[in-house]
């Protein structure tokens, strides 16, 4: 199925376009100019005149080019007649942002058949109604509701059944640069679905990871077989919502959806080969690792803290995800003794590096992630503890400076290693961007810190989820 015409249109109708602020017509109109959108903007309005310095046609048929992909901003008692006038212009596909059909009326689920079987006269495809936009940044296209400044394109791509919520996580991950090159969000799905773009994007050669926010599945079946296709090629993350009660009550009321119960959409994501996130915060982050970082050979993990306390939570964090943090073997334990660390500092795993008097030795410091990883008994490697906070100001003096320098290179030398070794090598530090000038120095030049340690757990599960995915 072609569905290129709402990710890369050569052509775009905003029905309802509009200079008025906080209207949706206005919202799409000024998204598709923040992004230098080439293609051919045609705003329709009933009063004609200019919007944005476009002419402004009073029908969509009275625009002298062809078009695409028509995007509905008008309200809903004149959507049909709307979808009609596009249908005589052949237009191919049609984005309907109105909302109030089956989400919000009890008879809205009948208004949207209608909607449905008119477009099928055309030969026409229909996304919602009730989306919130769309948007494919490689293609400089966006007409979406999220602010143009929160936007960073990578090779994920997101498809939900909600879409401020993704937008919040959007401008979350912007600062730390995280983001989506393209998304969609599915509404009511009258027509298309969560399972169309599903297997659209999983032919994309531009995507890389799909992310997914999930309230129903209403194809199960079909959905089961382009899940498991497409997870064979590309991993996908899910977070399910809608597990209670009270979160599928919500659900009906947010897209009109019948959501089910936890357990079974669990075991029907799992059956398809997908990773399951535990909560919506974690989704874009969990596509980035699976970007960024190599998979998991194992289950084993090194741990290396600067606090004792820390190297207990981490390993508590990583074996209740379902890995393993192994004891390092004598010979192992030697080897780092011999860079130095005193009998005080535990080797056994967690390391305990803040123990270890060398936190000034760039290269002891380094030696010790290096060590544990050229060892093969650990499949990955988190270090955590370096980066402590506060942020350069005019009063900083020369000694905090030089040990924010130190604490830069030995996580530089850490990252450095997971490229040697094939390895996944978290970095953990609970402060942000905002809160430690090492931080914010390392996320410039594109080395990621995780802040909570259950975050870093997951990061760490999915890893060893998709290198299991790449042995079967």
């Amino acid at each position: 199925m072609d569905l290129s015409c709402f990710l890369k249109p050569a052509s775009v109708a905003v029905i309802g376009a509009t200079e008025r602020p906080g209207s949706w017509g206005s919202f799409i109109m000024s998204g598709l100019l923040s992004w230098g959108y080439k293609g051919r903007i045609h705003p329709v309005n009933p009063k004609g005149g200019s919007v944005y310095g476009f002419q402004a046609y009073r029908n969509v048929r009275d625009i002298p080019d062809p078009v695409e992909l028509a995007i509905l901003t008008i309200p809903a008692e004149h959507v049909e007649a709307s979808i009609h006038d596009c249908g005589e212009k052949r237009v191919k596909g049609v984005t309907i942002i109105t909302a109030g059909y089956a989400e919000a009326e009890t008879d809205g689920h009948r208004r949207e058949e209608t909607l449905k079987r008119l477009a099928r006269r055309y030969d026409m495809r229909l996304l919602g109604p009730n989306v919130s936009g769309t948007m494919n940044l490689h293609a400089g296209f966006n007409a979406a509701a999220s602010p143009a400044r929160h936007l960073h394109p990578t090779p994920l791509a997101a498809v939900c059944q909600g879409g401020y919520a993704f937008y919040d996580i959007l401008a979350l991950g912007f600062p730390r640069g995280m983001g989506v090159g393209q998304f969609i969000h599915t509404g009511n799905e009258c027509d298309l679905n969560v399972t169309d773009f599903l297997e659209y994007f999983g032919t994309d050669p531009e995507v890389k990871a799909i992310l997914m926010y999930l309230e129903t599945i209403r194809e199960g079946r079909r959905f089961l077989e382009v899940a498991s296709r497409v997870s064979r090629t590309k991993p996908v993350v899910v977070y399910k919502a809608g597990r209670t009660e009270g979160g599928a009550r919500a659900a009906a009321s947010h897209t009109g959806a019948l959501a089910g119960r936890k357990a079974l959409f669990e075991g029907v994501l799992a059956q398809a080969g997908l990773i399951v996130a535990p909560c919506m915060e974690i989704l874009l982050p969990l596509g980035h690792a699976l970007i960024e970082h190599p998979p998991m050979t194992g289950k084993r993990v090194g741990i290396a803290t600067m606090g004792g306390s820390w190297g207990v939570v981490l390993s508590d964090a990583v074996e209740e995800a379902g890995l393993c943090v192994p004891e390092l073997s004598a010979p192992l334990q030697s080897s780092l003794r011999a860079l130095g660390m005193p009998s005080r500092a535990s080797t056994r795993n967690p390391v305990d590096i803040g123990a270890s008097g060398l936190y000034l030795d760039v290269k002891a410091m380094v030696a010790i992630g290096e060590i544990m990883l050229a060892s093969g008994e650990v499949d990955a490697l988190v270090l955590h503890g370096l980066g402590r906070p506060g942020m350069l100001g005019p009063d900083t003096g020369d000694g905090a400076r030089i040990f924010m320098e130190i604490e830069k290179q030995v996580i530089d030398g850490y990252h450095q290693l997971e490229r040697r070794y094939g390895r996944p090598v978290m970095i953990g530090n609970p402060f942000s961007i905002w809160e430690s000038q090492v931080v914010a120095d390392l996320n410039r030049n594109g080395i990621r810190t995780v802040g909570r340690i259950d975050d870093i757990a997951q990061v760490l599960r999915v890893l060893s989820q998709a290198g299991t995915r790449e042995r079967v």
